[in-house]
């Protein structure tokens, strides 16, 4: 099964690390997403009040992967033109970036393009998938690595490198923070998002994206499977896209994925291919 950490083993587990708290435009932007006649014009006003802020959502929309029409050149035509459930998932993204990007860590734009590019493929992979919405998908791929950064706070020497370029594997990756740190950046990235309240299953998925072969636990967690699956898929087609080693014993663990997912060979090559022109635009 797939465990949750209860509140007394991470407090254990954290010694010392700061988790920061969400973020109050993004509450705003949750409660708005509840009402059943949200104000568009707060909302927009809300955003547009931080600068930075408000120009990076404009940048954001701009972008090729968005493809759209017509050119934005405020945060109200964004609304207008995306709806208020992608803009916020584009907001959450930004405010992600901004609480974790401290100066002490230096230029993160590397870190930050790669974990953009796996919430858009991530989002992409999830309109072919049933169960899984392109919102959950992209918000797990904004915060599947967002643990690393804090551990880099937290531990001099940490570095934000992906396990392929260290010539090693994710679970190997996990073992070694592990043994070096007494914890690892899926434990710290959970705890990130149970704090900002992502959904449980999202949650789940970043805690045990890991864990290796998890075909026998898809009967009883088929949708923590399935946001499993599109992550990992997500993930290898940004680093081929980045000319990045294969992960090792990758072909197998394709088709497990596929398997959970409900894709044959030819369709995830289709996507794939998709999503690379998208990422390549």
């Amino acid at each position: 099964m797939f465990s949750e950490i209860s509140t007394e083993d991470a407090k254990a587990l954290m010694r010392g690390m700061v988790i920061p708290p969400r973020p109050d435009i993004l509450l705003a932007l949750e409660d708005a997403q509840h009402s059943e006649a949200p104000d568009f014009a707060e909302i927009a006003r809300l955003i547009s009040a931080d600068m930075v802020l408000s120009g990076a959502v404009i940048k954001t929309v701009n972008s090729p992967f968005f493809s759209l029409s017509t050119r934005v050149n405020s945060v109200q035509q964004a609304l207008q033109l995306l709806g208020l459930k992608n803009l916020a998932n584009i907001v959450q993204g930004l405010v992600l970036r901004q609480v974790l990007s401290p100066a002490s860590l230096g230029d993160m734009s590397e870190f930050w393009d790669y974990s953009s590019s796996v919430a858009m493929a991530a989002a992409y992979l999830a309109e072919a998938v049933h169960g899984v919405s392109s919102d959950e998908a992209y918000t797990l791929g904004l915060f599947l690595n967002c643990g690393k950064p804090l551990m880099a706070l937290r531990f001099p020497g940490y570095t934000l490198q992906h396990a392929v370029d260290d010539h090693c594997t994710n679970k190997a990756l996990i073992f070694r923070e592990e043994q070096q740190y007494r914890v690892s950046h899926n434990v710290v990235g959970y705890l990130l998002a149970r704090a900002w309240y992502l959904p449980v299953a999202s949650s789940l998925a970043i805690l045990h994206l890991h864990d290796g072969d998890i075909s026998e636990r898809a009967v009883q967690w088929p949708h923590v499977c399935a946001l499993i699956a599109l992550a990992q898929l997500a993930e290898h087609i940004v680093q081929r896209s980045l000319h990045l080693p294969e992960q090792e014993g990758w072909p197998q663990a394709e088709v497990l994925l596929r398997g959970l997912l409900g894709l044959s060979q030819d369709e995830l090559e289709d996507l794939q291919d998709s999503v690379q022109q998208k990422l390549n635009h």
